[in-house]
């Protein structure tokens, strides 16, 4: 299911409370409901690096999930009325050798949404159930 998602900080709990049919990011980046950019320090180097924040729900808006996309770079641009209508998708480009901080590709299938973001460290959380 959350293909290429071992790596990130909280899936086995996402796993855990999210149905299987919704374990699939093309299915939970179709809603976008909040998109933060800000700046903090990252502790183990003492730096301050980026941070994109995004709260992403299923199509019935019964679950919510949080992506933090650390020390992130990229292109942003979305449909404001649809999120990613095709979805979100990431990828761990961690066995192909690449930079450390562009371990994680996060990019749109949307063709005409420019959305390609590479980050260091992804971290999700589970933030809201409604219902059920």
């Amino acid at each position: 299911m959350f293909n290429n998602s071992d790596n990130i900080e909280g899936i086995e709990a996402l796993k855990k409370e999210l149905p299987e049919e919704l374990q699939c990011w093309y299915k939970l980046g179709r809603h976008v409901e909040e998109l933060h950019y800000k700046h903090i320090l990252n502790e183990e180097c003492n730096d301050i690096i980026c941070c994109i924040e995004m709260l992403l729900t299923d199509p019935q808006y019964k679950y919510s999930v949080k992506l933090f996309m650390y020390n992130a770079i990229g292109d942003i641009s979305l449909d404001m009325i649809n999120g990613f209508y095709s979805g979100l998708a990431i990828d761990d480009l961690s066995d192909t050798g690449v930079e450390k901080h562009t371990r994680f590709h996060i990019y749109s299938f949307e063709q005409d949404i420019e959305f390609s973001i590479y980050c260091e460290k992804i971290k999700v959380e589970l933030v809201k159930h409604v219902g059920g």
